[in-house]
């Protein structure tokens, strides 16, 4: 359900020959992450990073595509893709349907067209872009940002959100096939525009609207200092050597799903939590009480690991207690859990799955 840290280079496959790097026509919980794709960079050439006609997916994060005729050809329900990076493609990202697509931290260099949208269609033999927000994108050398396949004459099946779009070198931010400049681009920053229907009141009475939209409220404390959304990207540890890694298991925890492995898995966030990175061996570790992180640790699993509770401490439901305590009480840094999964032997009416308290 996950294909991660790979680059797939087709720049070995002739430019005029039809390519694709991932064909990835999937559903929900699934994800792509820390991926390249590698593509000729030759006028017209028949290259694609990603091809997905169908699905109902999903997520998406730090994946970079070089070169390429689409960076990415994407139709599915609905997606969440954060920190994309196109370069050097003829389009950066096709749009062939959707019902809502999210794409936040976007990145666009060199490209011809940004995002092209095949927008209008809302039968089910023609269905089309339904909703597509882009957030926090730079976008540089890149002739439209986003183009629709269709002229809104007033009205236009679907939505497009842009917000914190920085454009440098972009003559149309947003036009139409067959050169309609709907709104300039140039070296600029777009704030928050937007069209699509407005709906009011509850007899279902709809406007179409095109333009400056009010942007949504993003306290100060929410963004980094490009003023971005904050986020952090999938921990993957590439720099760390095999001397910072210590294996749950070599400290005498089991993972077999019957040992009670309570104790050797405290024992060891006890000892080695802020020191080294502590490695969750594949299996499933049966808990029978809390198991207290303090900040600092960094847990990585092995192809989703799991700690699975059982037992009288968390029958209660009227004494509810945790399974994963993530920092004492007002505990403040850092915590990185990732590759894991937490559950229970099955009712557990007394547990508490994560109570988080670092801050």
């Amino acid at each position: 359900r996950s294909i991660r840290n790979l680059i797939i280079d087709l720049r070995q496959i002739p430019a005029s020959t039809s390519a694709i790097g991932l064909h990835w026509q999937v559903s929900q919980a699934t994800s792509l992450i820390n991926i390249v794709v590698e593509m000729s960079t030759a006028s017209n050439n028949g290259h694609q990073g990603m091809f997905m006609e169908n699905g109902s997916g999903g997520f998406m994060g730090d994946i970079i595509f070089n070169g390429g005729k689409y960076g990415i050809q994407v139709g599915n329900q609905q997606f969440t893709v954060r920190n994309l990076t196109v370069n050097n493609a003829a389009t950066a990202v096709s749009g062939i349907w959707n019902w809502g697509f999210t794409f936040q931290g976007v990145t666009i260099n060199n490209c011809q067209i940004g995002f092209d949208l095949a927008t209008g269609g809302t039968t089910t033999s023609n269905q089309t872009v339904g909703s597509e927000a882009i957030i926090d994108a730079v976008v540089t050398n890149t002739s439209v940002f986003v183009r629709s396949s269709v002229a809104s004459n007033g009205q236009l099946a679907g939505s497009l959100v842009l917000n914190n779009i920085k454009l440098s070198n972009v003559p149309t931010a947003v036009g139409v096939t067959g050169g309609i400049t709907v709104l300039a681009g140039g070296t600029t920053t777009i704030a928050s525009w937007g069209q699509g229907n407005v709906y009011s009141g509850t007899s279902g009475s709809k406007n179409f609207a095109q333009g400056n939209i009010v942007s949504a409220n993003k306290p100060s404390v929410l963004l980094d200092s490009a003023g971005r959304i904050f986020g952090k990207a999938h921990p993957q540890y590439a720099s760390y050597a095999a001397s910072q890694f210590i294996s749950i298991k070599s400290q005498g925890a089991k993972g077999d799903g019957h040992t009670d492995d309570t104790a050797a898995i405290q024992n060891v966030l006890d000892e080695y939590a802020g020191c080294k990175i502590i490695f969750f061996d594949a299996g499933t570790y049966y808990v029978t009480n809390t198991i207290t992180i303090p900040a600092g640790a960094q847990i990585v699993g092995e192809a989703w690991s799991v700690i699975m509770a059982g037992g009288s401490a968390f029958s209660d439901q009227k004494n509810p207690r945790a399974v994963i305590q993530a920092g004492a009480a007002n505990s403040q840094g850092v915590l990185e859990i990732s590759d894991m999964v937490f559950t229970t032997t099955g009712p557990a009416p007394g547990a508490i799955m994560i109570e988080w308290n670092v801050h």
